[in-house]
């Protein structure tokens, strides 16, 4: 088991570029990517598309977490948090949409 939070379990501990530095860079690329799609799906490029931010939180970050601490690996850990954002924003996004914007299109 790996931990994000003492840098346990990796061979190279607190080093500058580490293992485990690079678990808490991928986990701040996972909290951008969701922010930023959030805020195309309002008014940006995709705007009127849904998307649910909390469900693009909780599936992205915890897709992270749960694959840093299993496998220690934090290139699969972003690749499982990207597809975490995508899968609990837009998917969750068709159900849930919490983007609040649409409503200045009239209908």
């Amino acid at each position: 088991m790996y931990n994000m939070m003492t840098c346990g379990g990796w061979v190279d501990g607190f080093s500058i570029l580490g293992s485990c530095s690079m678990a808490w860079f991928s986990f701040a690329i996972i909290v951008f990517l969701a922010l930023i799609a959030k805020r195309q799906c309002t008014d940006g490029i995709l705007a009127g598309t849904g998307f649910n931010i909390i469900g693009a939180f909780v599936l992205g970050i915890g897709a992270h977490v749960i694959i840093t601490s299993i496998f220690g690996s934090a290139r699969w850990a972003l690749v499982g948090g990207i597809l975490g954002v995508a899968i609990g924003g837009y998917l969750l996004g068709l159900v849930m949409d919490t983007t609040g914007g649409g409503e200045d299109y009239g209908g």
